[in-house]
């Protein structure tokens, strides 16, 4: 769910592309959001649809004998996935936002980013077993105040603590890992102002230290750990490095850290290098 590129960050990489994220598109707290994927060409039934999918198959046979196989490999989960959500009712209804209760979707904000964690809890509840929203426009250099104070903060915050609710009052938190990160965090002294003419000021990169909110999935809530010094400049106890976090995640999800997966050539590649999981939040 979100914005960035198609998949950009978000993509499968070494394990290849039929490991991408399937993307929805448009904005589901737009009242005419649909998503594409189960639009079927005009005149199209679901029956024509699997005599395509039969004519297919028949002809990927032949394909096969003349074509690259780790090509079509993943040509073929593509297009095994893609029949699949398709003619699948349950995905179907996941992507209805509409029938969810008018109260429920003013709690998590009736903007793209509420609606937006309003459809991760339904994928949740169809069977997805990752979802990820993605929260563009974190990057101020300049205007920080206004965009923050008055924009990001009050949207995230009633995104998040109402899907922490929602999947509370649903029993299923312990089920469902929540995560809220960026990729770094900002300079502790606000600038003069950003690179456009005009801008007021903002914060810039910083990789010494940053925050990330982890609910659900076996963590005990109300913790903190770790500390930064005065100006939240540099960590001053229990660092917590990329790779303990991964194996954190790894760990709530009852997943082995150390599992290898084949890269492109074929080598085996570690899922998470040299981490250690997070005790102190379980």
């Amino acid at each position: 769910m979100g914005g960035g590129a198609s998949p950009g960050c978000f993509g499968g990489h070494f394990l290849g592309n039929q490991h991408d994220p399937f993307q929805t598109g448009g904005d589901p707290n737009k009242t005419d959001f649909s998503v594409n994927t189960f639009n079927f060409p005009q005149n199209m039934t679901l029956d024509q649809l699997e005599d395509r999918q039969g004519l297919a198959k028949r002809l990927d046979k032949i394909r096969h004998h003349v074509e690259t196989p780790k090509v079509y490999d993943a040509l073929d989960i593509f297009q095994r996935d893609a029949y699949r959500m398709v003619a699948s009712s349950n995905a179907q209804k996941a992507f209805q936002i509409s029938d969810e209760d008018a109260k429920t979707r003013d709690r998590y904000g009736r903007d793209r980013w509420g609606q937006s964690v309003l459809m991760a809890r339904r994928l949740v509840e169809a069977g997805s077993r990752l979802v990820t929203v993605a929260f563009g426009g974190w990057d101020h250099h300049g205007n920080l105040k206004r965009d923050f104070l008055g924009f990001n903060f009050p949207r995230l915050d009633a995104a998040v603590s109402a899907l922490i609710d929602d999947l509370e009052d649903r029993n299923i938190l312990d089920k469902v890992l929540v995560v809220v990160m960026g990729e770094f965090g900002r300079t502790p002294k606000i600038n003069k102002g950003g690179p456009v003419k005009g801008s007021k000021p903002g914060r810039d990169h910083w990789p010494d230290a940053m925050s990330i909110l982890l609910a659900g999935g076996g963590v005990q809530g109300g913790r903190v750990i770790g500390a930064t010094s005065r100006h939240a400049a540099y960590v001053v106890d229990r660092p917590v490095s990329p790779t303990d976090m991964h194996t954190t995640i790894y760990h709530a999800l009852g997943l082995d850290p150390e599992i290898r997966f084949p890269d492109r050539t074929g080598r085996p590649r570690p899922a998470v290098e040299h981490g250690e999981v997070v005790h102190e939040l379980f």
